[in-house]
Formats: C-alpha cells, structure tokens, sequence
C-alpha cells in the first residue's frame, strides 16, 4: 500500500510496492480546468521537470520526472523512479506541498536516488510558480532553489514503439529483471493492430481501442521455447493482451491493465 509521509522529511527509496491510482477533486477543490499559478491554467498537462538548481547546483532530470496539478489542493508526480499524490494548496503564484503518498520502489540508479532527494527537498517548501508563456513554468523557493518544468505532450498510442519496463501485480510495482529488460514491446498500426514481442516470441494481434480500452483479438505468435525471467515476462505479456484491457498515457508512459488487475508499465522509445 501507499506510505505516508511529509514533504519536509527527507524521501527514501525502499521497497518495490504500489503504483498510483488517479485522485479525483472533491469537496471545494476547483475543477482541474480552472487551476491557475500566475495567472497561467496549469492543470489538465502534465509538466515534465527538465532540471533542479539547488545551492547553485544544476541537475538535469531523469526521463519520466514530472508535476501534475489534479486541483488546487492536490499534487500528482514522480520523483525520478518514484510516483506520488501530495496535499498541496495552490494559491495564486504560489504551490506549497504537504502529506503525501508516494510508490516505493528501489531505485537501482545511484544518480536516480540522488536526484529524488533533491527534488523532494526543493519540494518541500513553499514554492512561487512563474509562468514564460504557456509552455514553461519554474518554482522557486525563498532560497533561491528553483525547479525548471516544461509542459509535455502526451505520447501518440498509435505508431509508437513501446518498451515494457515495469511489472504490476495486484497494489505492487516493480521495475523488470535484468535479463527481462528490453526483452518486450508493443506497436499499435493505424489498421487496428498491435505487433508485439512478448520476451521471447513475437505475435500480432487485432487491437481495438475505444474510450480508454483495448479490446484484442486472438494472439498469433512463434512458439519459441521460453525459460527463466523472459518466460515469466511472457507470460505477463499473454495475459494483458488476451480480451479487453484498460490503457492510459502519461507523457511517454503507457499502463495497460487487464480485467485481472495485472497490468505492464511501457515507455516510448526515444
């Protein structure tokens, strides 16, 4: 399950555990569209983090490090491995973040755990939003720290070429084994099908998608022998491409869930 935890503490990459489920606004949370920092409507996008400054020191992101504004008193994000949902209270020009949840997943990356560290602190305080046009925001804390972010378009479902990277498995996330790595990918045409490697074999399938599902068809692929971490990939694989799955895109990341709740976190090569 998720842990609970205070921005002003220190983040700590543990265990693999939970991935994130969508918040909704409730009670007097303004509707996401309504959402400004500055002036400028900042909800509804997602806002890749291209780089943090702190104490005069510049460190670029990992891929896949991004903001969300969900309301105005709600924070969705990842740190750079991590995923979290934070209270937050955004006011105009200005976002303070407070309890939040966040996924606990080991962080293999050195550099990765580092950065997490350091975007959670740059977090931690109240931060002023500056917008430059509509494309740039940057947060900045009294001590001059400042977080540089750039709005992110979603990837296209159709024609890209997805890489699995992340097995889910009921409420727990985690990265795949090394000898699983790079092992599966998926590709949706535009005449309605996927082609897809699944850790050993490759197949196709007939692929439907209609309001945030994809209903496949019969999977036909080699029968190539399949051993160790790749065979059990596979078999992740079989079992989110078989009947109707749900699918959503964030930035360059796409989860596909199957009706069992197994589900397989993929992201667009670059």
């Amino acid at each position: 399950m998720f842990t609970q935890r205070s921005t002003r503490a220190l983040f700590t990459a543990a265990l693999p555990l939970v991935a994130l489920t969508t918040v909704a606004a409730c009670g007097n949370e303004k509707a996401p569209g309504t959402v400004k920092v500055g002036g400028a409507p900042v909800a509804g996008v997602t806002w890749n983090v291209e780089s943090v400054t702190v104490d005069g020191a510049t460190t670029k992101a990992p891929s896949g490090t991004y903001l969300k504004f969900v309301s105005d008193e709600r924070v969705r994000g990842n740190y750079g491995c991590n995923d979290f949902d934070a209270q937050a209270r955004v006011d105009g020009d200005s976002v303070d973040l407070g309890t939040s949840r966040t996924t606990l997943m080991g962080c293999a990356d050195k550099n990765q755990r580092a950065f997490e560290k350091t975007l959670a602190r740059a977090l931690a305080d109240k931060n002023t939003v500056k917008a430059q046009g509509d494309d740039r925001l940057t947060l900045t804390r009294a001590n001059g720290d400042t977080i540089r972010l750039a709005k992110q378009r979603d990837a296209e479902l159709v024609g890209t070429r997805w890489t699995v990277d992340t097995l889910h498995s009921g409420d727990a996330a985690q990265s795949l084994p090394e000898a699983a790595r790079d092992r599966a990918r998926l590709v949706f045409d535009k005449d309605g099908h996927v082609q897809a490697r699944l850790g050993c074999n490759s197949g196709s399938a007939k692929a439907t998608v209609k309001d945030g599902r994809i209903t496949f068809g019969p999977l036909v692929s080699t029968k190539m022998g399949c051993v160790g971490e790749a065979a059990e990939l596979e078999k992740t694989m079989k079992s989110v491409l078989d009947g109707k799955a749900s699918y959503e895109i964030q930035g360059d990341g796409l989860t596909l869930t199957a009706a069992d709740g197994t589900a397989v976190g993929l992201r667009a090569a670059k």
